[in-house]
């Protein structure tokens, strides 16, 4: 493959920045471009330093990721994300929880593949297996959907300051120390604001809040 010169750049994150992965070192060669390697603990940084980054996840170890820091970022759509070494398929709430997800690669992929698929994502393109893209184009129509019915929805104050917590990617308990409540009463305020926003989840309650509220 050529060299082109990116304005874009990807970035792996991992647990060890120093410790080479020879998957990420066969792409490096084959798309002639460096992929700096970032740890869990710097993206809260990150979030503030260099906006719209890519970053490559291994699969296999994202749990081991995410248990490395609270509420690891990855659904704020700043950043895109391209998802390598799956097993099998993901659930759309799975999906939903990588961002803006622009790529998605199974175990059983060819190396070539993934390189291409990361060439077309630093130039701005998606390469998401079709199964995937249903999926999300479902899921995002019953959002849209759902969000220009010509309903009125009742929220308390204390309902609105939780929303706007779950906007940040804030977990309960962190909810729980911003407002001087318990978690078990952050709990029963998310049930009503599911139940009065008609959504199942954090993941579609913060979608409608993107939508509906500016703050």
């Amino acid at each position: 493959m050529t060299k082109n010169i990116y304005t874009r750049t990807i970035y792996f994150l991992t647990e060890k920045k120093k410790q080479n992965d020879p998957v990420i070192e066969r792409i490096q060669r084959l798309i002639c471009i460096d992929i700096p390697r970032i740890e869990p603990g710097d993206l809260m940084y990150a979030m503030q330093l260099h906006k719209h980054k890519i970053l490559m996840i291994d699969h296999q170890y994202y749990q081991s990721l995410h248990n490395q820091i609270r509420d690891l970022p990855l659904s704020n759509k700043i950043f895109e994300t391209i998802l390598f070494n799956v097993e099998k398929r993901l659930t759309t709430e799975e999906l939903l929880c990588f961002g803006n997800i622009k790529a998605l690669f199974y175990r059983h992929e060819p190396i070539e593949s993934i390189a291409r698929g990361c060439e077309e994502v630093i130039n701005s393109e998606n390469w998401l297996p079709r199964k995937v893209t249903a999926q999300l184009i479902h899921y995002y129509r019953h959002v849209v959907l759902s969000q220009t019915s010509p309903a009125t929805v009742d929220l308390t104050s204390r309902e609105i300051q939780i929303l706007r917590c779950l906007k940040t990617g804030a977990s309960n308990m962190q909810i729980a120390d911003d407002l001087f409540i318990s978690e078990f009463t952050v709990k029963s305020h998310l049930y009503q604001i599911f139940k009065k926003l008609s959504v199942k989840n954090r993941v579609q309650a913060i979608a409608w809040a993107n939508q509906h509220m500016l703050s």
